[in-house]
């Protein structure tokens, strides 16, 4: 999301911006996370190729979020699904930013 569509959004909208794909996606990482996106992709039965685009997807809306710690034996990063207090402030952060006044550059020579 750019951040206008933060500055015009509720997070009633946020939610609704879950495709179907995205959001069985949320519901492997709710039920079978945390872990990388290849220990989900095992566990849910989902495939890796439309696993990790979907989980990059989900971690930028803020619905899925780096874990606290990393197994030693995964490679990658280990993610889980956001709590929902998480989701709203990551909501709030973004909005918050994209209201603020926005950086111009400078033109002319």
């Amino acid at each position: 999301m750019e951040p206008i569509d933060y500055r015009n959004a509720t997070f009633e909208s946020l939610q609704e911006r879950l495709s179907k794909s995205r959001a069985q996606v949320l519901e492997a990482w709710q039920q079978h996370g945390p872990g990388s996106t290849e220990e989900l992709a095992e566990r849910s039965g989902i495939s890796i190729l439309s696993l990790r685009p979907r989980t990059t997807e989900l971690y930028q809306l803020g619905f899925v979020v780096l874990a606290d710690a990393q197994a030693a034996n995964t490679t990658g990063a280990s993610y889980r699904a956001a709590e929902p207090w998480e989701i709203q402030a990551h909501f709030n952060r973004k909005q918050r930013l994209a209201r603020e006044c926005q950086t111009e550059l400078e033109l002319g020579v």
